[in-house]
C-alpha cells in the first residue's frame, strides 16, 4: 500500500476526500496501481456502506435512505499541509474549480431530464474522461461478477454545471441483499 491522506466532514450527508500522489510520500516511489488499488477500495466500500445502511432500514422510527457518488479528479492538484490546522488544502485557480465541483455535483440531473443522478440503492461515478470511463467500467464489471454490483450499469450524459461542461457518469445498482 501507499501512503494516503483521508479527511471526512460531516454536513447533509458524509464526505471524505482522499489524496494519493507522490507528493504525499516524497520518499516512497509511486506507482499507478496505488491509485488503481485505492479507487477500486472506494468503491468496494460504497456498496458495502449502502447494504449496510439499507439493512438498518427496518430498525429506523423514519427511514432514512442513502446515496453513494464518486467524483473522479483525475487532473493533478496542488496541496498543501496547513500545520496550523492540522490538515492538507487545495490551493490555485484550477485546484479551487475542483473543490466548487465537488460541492455542486450532489444536485447534478441527467441531461434532457429532471431526475437526479444521485439515486438510493446505487452508485454513481462521475468523471470527465475516457480514459476514467474505462478504468471504472473495469471495477464496475469485477465487482459484478463478484455479486457486489447488479447488472444494470447506465452512462449518463449530465447537465452542465454552472461553469462546468463534459461531466458525465456511471450508475450502477449494489447487490443489496
Amino acid at each position: 500500500s501507499y501512503p494516503c491522506y483521508f479527511e471526512k466532514f460531516r454536513s447533509d450527508g458524509v464526505e471524505y476526500d482522499i489524496y494519493i500522489g507522490q507528493s504525499i510520500a516524497p520518499d516512497k516511489k509511486f506507482n499507478e496501481i496505488y491509485l488503481k488499488n485505492i479507487r477500486l477500495w472506494q468503491l468496494t466500500s460504497m456498496a458495502a456502506i449502502a447494504k449496510i445502511t439499507h439493512s438498518l432500514l427496518d430498525q429506523m422510527e423514519k427511514q432514512l435512505f442513502t446515496t453513494q457518488l464518486i467524483f473522479v479528479n483525475a487532473t493533478l492538484i496542488d496541496i498543501t499541509f496547513r500545520t496550523d490546522e492540522h490538515r492538507f488544502d487545495v490551493e490555485g485557480a484550477y485546484n479551487i474549480r475542483y473543490q466548487i465541483i465537488k460541492k455542486r455535483i450532489d444536485k447534478v440531473t441527467i441531461k434532457g431530464t429532471n431526475d437526479r443522478l444521485t439515486q438510493p440503492g446505487k452508485i454513481a461515478v462521475v468523471y470527465f474522461t475516457k480514459r476514467e470511463e474505462k478504468e471504472y467500467i473495469g471495477y464496475i464489471q469485477y465487482l459484478q461478477k463478484n455479486g457486489t454490483l447488479l447488472d444494470d450499469m447506465e452512462e449518463l450524459e449530465l447537465e452542465e454545471l454552472q461553469g462546468v461542461k463534459g461531466l458525465q457518469a456511471l450508475r450502477v445498482g449494489i447487490q443489496l441483499n
